[in-house]
């Protein structure tokens, strides 16, 4: 499992990247982020939630509320215009970051 300060780094663009391929609620992107990262990534919902209000501060995501079949009410997050360029901007700015760090180890 990765964790700590290289991993908070990577955060925000993981939970883009999936809202950005459906439209989700929190525990379902937990779920989501654990599963295809073959459980390497996990969030609590404590770190999450910052980081979507974050995104709903700078409208890259938005949120309404849909009925579960249970009866329960949901928050989903979708991704926005605004937020499918932020989306590019960070994958290529961690490409950037991934050839640099490449380099350096010499990978």
């Amino acid at each position: 499992m990765v964790e700590g300060e290289m991993l908070k780094g990577v955060l925000k663009i993981l939970v883009l990247k999936l809202i950005s391929n459906e439209d989700l609620y929190g525990y379902a992107l937990v779920k989501k982020l654990t599963q295809q990262s073959d459980g390497l990534v996990t969030i609590k919902e404590g770190t999450l939630y910052p980081i979507l209000h974050s995104f709903e501060q700078s409208k890259d995501v938005s949120s309404y509320w849909q009925e579960s079949e249970t009866g329960r009410k949901r928050k989903y997050y979708q991704i926005t215009e605004q937020g499918k360029e932020t989306l590019k901007e960070l994958i290529t700015k961690w490409r950037q970051l991934e050839t640099a760090t490449n380099n350096v180890l010499g990978g």
